[in-house]
């Protein structure tokens, strides 16, 4: 009898756990614009609620968590660098990502400050042979401003791979930026202006 008995219980137990939901990692039922949501909510919030100058160091700190967390800041870096990338050594570039990482975070405080969160109207999502545009409206339908959010899926999550707003890509603009002090300096020069400008307020 003890052996059936350890046979009923083992059928059971499966049985029990046939029945149990399978876990779903939140970032695989997430779509691209629940992404950018999630992203713009957050920095806004942070915006609206850490907008005293007293609270800047704070409200820096925070924004690049959010950088860190939902951008491919990576990639991001490697393409406004251009060429030049594979000419610096591991260490530079490492060096040169930290840096890419806080200024990308001041511009996009800069260029979102103005906006609420209830304002914010998402258009449309066009997906893409590998990446997906979502497109947004920050100030509302009526007011022409665009932000378009390029986003792709790493490691089963979907990351911001670049922002153009009303047409001008960051990364491009990065891009060129850096590309002109490159050619009429040198990298040293590219470091201290990135430096200079993710300078805490």
């Amino acid at each position: 009898m003890k052996p059936r008995r350890l046979a009923v219980a083992a059928w059971f137990c499966l049985f029990l756990l046939f029945l149990m939901p399978s876990p779903t990692p939140a970032s695989a039922a997430e779509t691209p614009t629940e992404a950018v949501q999630t992203t713009m909510k957050d920095l806004l919030y942070l915006l609206t609620e850490l907008k005293e100058t007293s609270r800047s160091a704070q409200r820096q700190w925070e924004v690049e968590q959010v950088v860190r967390r939902a951008f491919n800041y990576e990639e991001m870096a490697e393409r406004a660098l251009g060429e030049s990338s594979e000419k610096t050594s591991v260490s530079d570039r490492r060096q040169f990502t930290r840096l890419f990482v806080k200024v990308l975070r001041d511009d996009l405080a800069d260029k979102l400050r103005d906006y609420a969160l209830p304002q914010v109207a998402y258009l449309s999502e066009q997906r893409g042979g590998t990446d997906t545009q979502v497109l947004v409206a920050p100030a509302g339908r009526e007011v022409d401003t665009r932000i378009e959010f390029d986003v792709v899926q790493r490691s089963g999550r979907w990351l911001i791979n670049d922002v153009s707003i009303d047409g001008a890509s960051i990364v491009a603009t990065y891009h060129a930026q850096f590309s002109r002090i490159l050619r009429e300096g040198s990298f040293s020069d590219l470091m201290e202006f990135l430096k200079q400008k993710a300078l805490v307020a």
